[in-house]
């Protein structure tokens, strides 16, 4: 059976100084764009606050548009009629998770910011071929250099194309659709549970493996980070108190800051991507927890600051710091290799014995070995909470009786 599935491919971009001056403005115009819609917004909302809904008037896309537009021709600004479509798309979309999921309300773009984007649709571009390692990225009648490290699958169709800035670097990202073959029959021989750990990823075959999530990074930058953060904090508080604004300095350090950053989260990135990739390939189910790093972080005060710390660190899920070690997991498993990804509730799969079933609410964060009081069943603490994660993922499945 066939499935269509949407994933993003990003590459590094590699433009001329007249190429980066182009891709510079358009995220420019892009920010303009989105900050229009944004204040137009806000005056509409202002208009029709104290009438009645029968009697409210909204703002059309097409009418959107073309007050962009008339905004940008005001101020003299060259433009991209897509880009300013885009980005009005983008803002009805901030818009629209405002009320659906309680985002919070959208906030004004900054083109000062070290990061900067806008979005082109899947039309006027195109993918040049160069040699094995690199392509042209064929836009706006220039030939801008990308660094294929990957191919992209058969028989892909491009829906939009993104493009970024981030320290000084620029990237291309394609959204791209394709078909993947999906397999219904599971090898349960091939079924693994995974416990996630702070130091360690537990496997319900009883082995290990380090996650090293505390010393990626540690030895070389965090030092260095923590240097760069206090110079920071001075400055604000000197600016705050002297009513000045912050200076080129405090730029040049941030920009530094920010490039340290990236250079740990992508090393963290790396990493669990080889973690991610080797355990996809392996397995046809594997079955995770469906933890909240918000609930595991919220309770406790300074007593739980390193352990917070710490789990935030290891990036089991999606935060605003890291990339996700589960979403690398999950994709990888039930898209790129057809096969079945579960999440189970977490709820006491660490104290409850695998052999009988017996719970041990008195289990310690330092009890390493899972000791059961009626049976004897004696495991590596981990390693018999991925067997009970891998034992509900099992039950959880409707063709299969345990």
């Amino acid at each position: 059976m066939k499935k269509s599935v949407t994933l993003g491919f990003k590459y590094r971009l590699y433009p001329s100084e007249h190429q980066k001056e182009m891709l510079n403005h358009q995220m420019f115009i892009s920010n303009q764009a989105y900050n229009i819609c944004l204040n137009l917004k806000q005056k509409e909302w202002e208009k029709n606050r104290n009438l009645e809904k029968k009697e409210r008037k909204y703002f059309k896309p097409a009418q959107l548009d073309k007050l962009v537009k008339d905004g940008l021709k005001e101020r003299e600004l060259p433009f991209k009629t897509v880009v300013t479509q885009q980005a009005r798309k983008n803002f009805e979309k901030a818009n629209k998770n405002m009320f659906d999921s309680g985002f919070g309300s959208p906030k004004f773009k900054n083109s000062r910011l070290e990061k900067q984007s806008f979005t082109w649709n899947n039309q006027g571009f195109k993918i040049v071929e160069k040699n094995k390692k690199f392509k042209y990225l064929r836009l706006w009648r220039e030939n801008i250099l990308v660094r294929f490290h990957r191919e992209l699958p058969e028989n892909y169709k491009i829906s939009s194309i993104h493009i970024s800035k981030d320290n000084g670097k620029y990237f291309v990202s394609f959204s791209v659709t394709f078909d993947v073959l999906i397999s219904e029959n599971i090898d349960i021989s091939k079924a693994i549970g995974i416990d996630l750990n702070i130091e360690d990823i537990a496997l319900s075959d009883g082995s290990l493996i380090k996650t090293n999530s505390k010393e990626i990074g540690k030895l070389k930058y965090q030092k260095r980070m923590l240097q760069l953060q206090r110079k920071q904090s001075r400055r604000v508080l000197k600016a705050k108190k002297s009513k000045q604004k912050l200076g080129s300095n405090f730029r040049k350090t941030q920009k530094k800051l920010n490039s340290t950053f990236t250079k740990v989260k992508n090393q963290k990135s790396d990493h669990y991507h080889k973690i991610t990739s080797e355990l996809s390939e392996k397995f046809d189910l594997i079955v995770v927890e469906d933890l909240k790093n918000k609930n595991m972080t919220k309770k406790g005060g300074s007593r739980k600051k390193g352990l917070n710390r710490s789990i935030l660190n290891t990036s089991f899920y999606p935060d605003e710091v890291t990339l996700a070690f589960v979403q690398f997991l999950e994709y990888k498993t039930s898209m790129l290799n057809s096969k079945q990804f579960l999440k189970v509730p977490p709820h006491y799969t660490s104290k409850t014995c695998f052999n009988c079933g017996n719970i041990n609410r008195d289990l310690k964060l330092s009890d390493r070995v899972f000791k059961c009081s009626e049976c004897g069943y004696s495991e590596h603490w981990d390693v018999n909470a991925s067997k009970n994660i891998l034992q509900k993922g099992l039950k959880s499945l409707v063709n299969f009786r345990l």
